[in-house]
């Protein structure tokens, strides 16, 4: 049996960095130059506009997933602070399916990640 925690989102703090820090997307970028404001500059109005931008995208992408998975057959159960989407195929079937389904590149987005990148899938007891 398969499980897989997703996540929704990230925490406030990591959320709103990743509007202002770093590698900011190009399309940010552009929302702040409406503004006429910069990552570097933008004020806390404009870096939640963006927030909101980005969440609505990955939520869509997220739903989409989440549908392909109940049509496989997987069961969702929401929870706390992400969802657990469980399968009786094994951890390889399971990534096949969902390579064939189109799928598997937005689990990856949603999921826990090890130290070498891979997908951590749940196992045993799920807090």
């Amino acid at each position: 049996m398969a499980r897989l925690k997703l996540g929704l989102f990230g925490t406030p703090r990591d959320e709103l960095a990743a509007t202002v820090d770093g590698e900011v997307p190009e399309w940010i970028e552009r929302l702040y130059e409406s503004y006429g404001t910069t990552p570097e500059s933008a004020p806390a109005s404009a870096s939640v506009l963006a927030l909101g931008e980005s969440l609505g995208y990955r939520l869509r992408k997220l739903s989409l997933l989440l549908s392909k998975m109940e049509a496989l057959g997987w069961s969702i159960e929401p929870r706390r602070r992400d969802l657990l989407a469980t399968t009786d195929l094994d951890e390889i079937e399971a990534q096949a399916q969902l390579e064939a389904a189109g799928v598997w590149v937005i689990a990856r987005l949603h999921a826990p990640l090890d130290d070498h990148g891979n997908v951590r899938w749940s196992h045993g007891l799920i807090p």
